[in-house]
């Protein structure tokens, strides 16, 4: 009988802890995940013709990408753009896919740019979490 891998044969959870990083990469990778997440936060606010950058209105049916306003009649142009969109995604990931999920994915800024230096900031790296993790509750 196997078990689970993020649980022991009694049922406790295997915690993981992360390491801190260091080296030319990961400072490369961290240089641009500070432009992106400046993207990301200034981006409501880019205006492109006196339209924001993206505004996705649902209830008044008003949707803006790029500056470019498109109204419920353009549907059939939204949708296709939406699938060459979906179909380059797909295609950049399967041939770059590690690149695309190590250094540019919203996910993957947030997580290790943001949450985790706020979790190594407060906790320690992985040795110190551990330490913690073994001392009784006080």
């Amino acid at each position: 009988m196997g078990s689970l891998l993020n649980a022991d044969y009694g049922g406790e959870r295997k915690w993981v802890y992360p390491l801190v990083r260091k080296g030319k990469y990961y400072k490369w990778r961290n240089r641009l995940s500070y432009v992106y997440l400046v993207l990301f936060f200034s981006g409501p606010f880019i205006r492109i013709g006196g339209q924001p950058l993206l505004l996705l209105n649902v209830i008044d049916r008003h949707f803006v990408i790029l500056g470019q306003v498109f109204w419920p009649q353009d549907i059939y142009l939204f949708m296709l753009a939406s699938l060459v969109f979906i179909v380059c995604v797909v295609l950049f990931t399967i041939a770059f896919g590690r690149i695309f999920c190590g250094w540019i994915c919203p996910q993957t800024i947030f997580m290790e740019m943001v949450f985790r230096k706020i979790e190594i900031w407060i906790e320690g790296d992985g040795n110190q979490q551990k330490k913690i993790k073994r001392r009784p509750m006080g």
